[in-house]
């Protein structure tokens, strides 16, 4: 009898923890609009994009911390681009990948509702091949942007909750390469200015 209200004690305290712990995992779609005003050798080109893509995303709390680490790993596609007046083709276009690490803050409103603002890092890295002249060739481009974001948690039961929200990210370094098989290896690095808005809605895991 002792032993078994000590396993339900146990049992008890640590199923309060986790429903304590606001942390949630899940899926989310991405939709974005991004402009970016390149210089290279003195001359600038205006870039729009319209994008979107799936993220699997989170944030960790450490018990009934108001403060935690967000996450999120995921890939877009480009949908419609244009540099300057000009729209381009974008059918072949590469997929993005990205990952990015924020610190996060979370203001409950109610029991079911909590709004998460957060700031960070993110990498995001495009990976192009082609031929040229039957020679393979592959370009990088990789990029560091600070984000920034702002989400809506709904739980809707102990383990399902409802995310939705906006973000902002500013690159802060694009660098970009090109290899090929004849040897040839170029790095360069580029001049970007401009931002990213984005909104997103998924669902998640919350424990």
């Amino acid at each position: 009898m002792k032993k078994t209200l000590i396993l339900c004690t146990i049992i008890l305290l640590v199923t309060g923890f986790l429903f304590a712990a606001p942390s949630w995992i899940g899926v989310q779609g991405v939709g974005s609009y991004q402009q970016n005003t390149t210089t290279i050798d003195g001359d600038e080109q205006e870039h729009t994009a319209n994008l979107g893509g799936m993220n699997i995303a989170g944030t960790l709390y450490p018990g009934e911390s108001p403060v935690g680490i967000g996450f999120q790993f995921g890939a877009s596609k480009t949908m419609k681009a244009t540099r300057g007046s000009t729209e381009l083709v974008v059918e072949d276009y590469p997929l993005t990948y990205n990952g990015a690490v924020m610190a996060k803050f979370r203001a409950g409103m109610s029991e079911m509702l909590a709004l998460e603002l957060g700031a960070g890092l993110m990498y995001e890295r495009t990976i192009t091949t082609y031929d040229i002249l039957g020679y393979e060739a592959e370009t990088n481009l990789n990029t560091l942007s600070v984000l920034t974001s702002a989400d809506l948690v709904v739980h809707l039961s102990d383990s399902l909750a409802l995310i939705g929200g906006v973000g902002a990210s500013f690159p802060l370094t694009t660098k970009g390469t090109y290899e090929d098989s004849v040897g040839t290896s170029i790095e360069d690095e580029y001049d970007v200015k401009g931002y990213t808005v984005s909104g997103k809605v998924g669902v998640g895991l919350s424990f």
